[in-house]
């Protein structure tokens, strides 16, 4: 059943990823019909348990507008990141499992990511901070005694 499962899959993926046989070329631009085949969302099961661990939302363009996933696949979604004309405007997670977001994730006009703020208390603060450089962390900082002012700082 998994093999049948994982056949399946693979074959929707070639069909999503390989173009239909209409696809339009560079001298025969996509007519009406052919545009017409861009997908609303994306569910993606990657452990094959019958729940998407990653689901994707488009606009009638094909554009991107939402990413939420599970990352620890217990069927709620720990992130989700919203974009605007195709670009990751803003984020947010779920770390500690509440329900709740408590982590927002900030990117730059491109949708690189380039900030996140947490409140990793619980107390409905933030509390912690991640710079990053070209998507990558590059420093954080901390407020470890609760006070409101940074007295961690780490370099990476």
């Amino acid at each position: 059943m998994k093999r049948l499962r994982i056949l399946g899959l693979c074959l929707g993926v070639l069909v999503l990823f390989s173009g239909n046989v209409f696809a339009a070329t560079k001298d025969q631009p996509a007519t009406a019909k052919q545009q017409q085949f861009k997908p609303k969302e994306i569910k993606i099961d990657r452990n094959y348990d019958g729940i998407a661990e990653r689901i994707e939302v488009y606009d009638d363009k094909g554009l991107i507008q939402r990413v939420e996933v599970d990352y620890d696949a217990d069927g709620k979604i720990n992130e989700w990141v919203y974009y605007e004309k195709g670009v990751a405007v803003k984020g947010e997670k779920d770390l500690n499992k509440d329900g709740k977001a408590d982590t927002a994730m900030i990117y730059d006009v491109k949708g690189v990511i380039i900030r996140t703020e947490s409140d990793a208390n619980g107390d409905g603060r933030v509390d912690e901070w991640v710079y990053y450089s070209n998507g990558v962390p590059v420093k954080a900082e901390k407020d470890t005694n609760n006070d409101g002012k940074v007295d961690t700082w780490l370099v990476y």
